[in-house]
């Protein structure tokens, strides 16, 4: 739409999306949020529900994506990771206001593999090792004081140790059944494409925003 109300040819970028490998896309976008130093880049809302249907939302780092998943890590006792034990689909959103641009996808999770697990929890920080061996996440916490006080147990006790993943920390990939990218456009014409995975192929269509 021209600014003066006009029709004009739109030629979408969304057009080109490879039905080959859906997620490619994905993978760009986050790529360039994290090369415009956008906060967060691979902040994703989370939804699960739980084993008597009650919703829940948060927000994860998308930490692995690949032709067919994506994936996060958390504590295994956590909410969500409880949610997910009992009730495997998931609804995900991905959001970049700056880009006017949205993701949403929908699908299966499963509990990741170990060395996949090991692998990412031995390239992180160390005082992030520490504060996951030190969370008891969902857990009820008598005070701020009480966590600190626990972390600073562990990292005396791993004072002179590798620390290696805790047995209770792990991660959970999300075979992607659909997906749906969003394209901000003025007068809110957004631009919406959704693909949906049938059997060993993928379907494409455009929505109305």
């Amino acid at each position: 739409m021209a600014s003066n109300g006009e029709t004009e040819n739109y030629l979408s970028p969304l057009d080109s999306i490879d039905l080959i490998n859906p997620l490619e896309l994905l993978a760009e976008w986050v790529d360039e949020a994290k090369e415009l130093g956008l906060p967060e880049p691979d902040a994703m809302n989370l939804a699960t529900v739980d084993k008597n249907g009650n919703p829940h939302n948060r927000m994860v780092l998308m930490r692995h994506i690949n032709d067919t998943e994506i994936g996060f890590f958390t504590n295994l006792a956590s909410s969500k990771a409880n949610d997910i034990f009992s009730s495997s689909k998931t609804s995900s959103t991905l959001w970049w206001p700056q880009l006017g641009r949205q993701v949403r996808i929908e699908g299966t999770a499963k509990e990741m593999n170990r060395n996949m697990v090991d692998s990412y929890f031995a390239q992180r920080p160390r005082n992030s090792k520490i504060a996951a061996w030190s969370s008891k996440q969902s857990s009820e916490l008598e005070s701020m004081d009480k966590l600190h006080e626990v972390f600073d147990g562990f990292k005396d006790k791993f004072a002179a140790e590798t620390i290696l993943t805790p047995p209770f920390w792990g991660g959970f990939t999300i075979t992607v059944e659909k997906i749906e990218y969003w394209l901000g456009r003025e007068f809110r014409l957004h631009d919406r494409i959704v693909l949906s995975k049938l059997g060993d192929t993928w379907t494409k269509i455009r929505i109305y925003p």
